[in-house]
C-alpha cells in the first residue's frame, strides 16, 4: 500500500503541475492574434471535448507510442485538457492587453512574457485548474487498469479497488461455509464497513488540498460568471 501511496502522489504532484503549465501555455498563445491558424488550431482542440475514438483506438494508439508499463502514461496524455484550455484562455481575455504590449517592447520574447507576466496574473485561475487536475489524477484507475500491470506502477485507488473485490469475494465464501452462525457474522467485517474505509483512506489526501487553494478556487469558478 505504501508503495502504490507514493505512485499515487508522485501521479498527482507531476501531473498537476504539467498539466496547468502546459494547458496554460496553450491557452496563451491561443490568445496571440498572430498565431497562424489560430482558429483553426484551438477548434482542433476544442472538438476533442465532443468527439472520441474510444476504448479500443486509444489503447492501440497509447500502446504505439510505448505507454504499457510506464508512468509516463499517467502524465503526458493528461499535458493538454481542452477544459482547463478554455477555462484558462477565457482568463486570460480579461487582461489587459497592455501589459503584454509594455513588455513586448521593452524586448520580451513570447515565453517571457508568459513566465514573467502572464503565469504570476494567472494564479486564480491555475488554482481552479490545479484542484481540478489534482482530484482527477488522484481519483484516476483506468488508465492502471488497462495498460499499466506491473505492480511496482500499481496506484492506490487500483490497489484498493482490487482489495475490496477480494474482500467481497473473500467474505462471500466465508458466509457460505459458516452458514447461519450469528457470533462468526458478528465478529466479521461487512463489505460496507470496507467500502467506508477505502472512501476514507482515498478520500483524506486529496481533501488536504482545499485549505491552501480555497481563496484562489473560488476567485477561478468566478470566471465568466459576471458578464463585464
Amino acid at each position: 500500500i505504501f508503495n502504490a501511496f507514493l505512485v499515487s502522489v508522485a501521479r498527482t504532484t507531476i501531473g498537476t503541475l504539467c498539466t496547468g503549465l502546459c494547458s496554460a501555455f496553450a491557452a496563451f498563445m491561443f490568445t496571440q492574434k498572430d498565431l497562424p491558424a489560430r482558429r483553426f488550431l484551438y477548434r482542433s482542440v476544442i472538438i476533442t471535448m465532443y468527439l472520441s475514438a474510444g476504448m479500443i483506438p486509444w489503447y492501440i494508439v497509447m500502446s504505439a507510442y510505448g505507454f504499457k508499463n510506464n508512468f509516463l502514461l499517467y502524465i503526458l496524455p493528461h499535458l493538454v485538457v481542452p477544459f482547463y484550455v478554455i477555462l484558462i484562455k477565457t482568463y486570460l481575455e480579461s487582461l489587459s492587453p497592455a501589459l503584454e504590449e509594455s513588455a513586448a517592447i521593452d524586448g520580451a520574447g513570447t515565453l517571457r512574457i508568459f513566465l514573467s507576466i502572464i503565469l504570476p496574473l494567472s494564479l486564480p485561475v491555475l488554482a481552479s485548474v490545479a484542484v481540478f487536475s489534482a482530484i482527477g489524477q488522484w481519483n484516476a484507475w483506468y488508465d492502471n487498469f488497462m495498460l499499466v500491470p506491473k505492480a511496482q506502477l500499481r496506484t492506490l485507488q487500483l490497489l484498493l479497488y482490487d482489495y475490496l473485490k477480494r474482500f467481497n469475494a473473500n467474505s462471500l465464501a466465508a458466509t457460505s461455509a459458516a452458514g447461519s452462525s450469528s457470533s462468526f457474522s458478528s465478529m466479521m467485517s461487512t463489505p460496507f464497513s470496507v467500502r467506508i474505509t477505502i472512501t476514507m483512506v482515498t478520500m483524506f489526501p486529496i481533501m488536504l488540498v482545499y485549505p491552501f487553494l480555497q481563496r484562489y478556487f473560488i476567485k477561478g469558478i468566478m470566471i465568466g460568471a459576471v458578464k463585464g
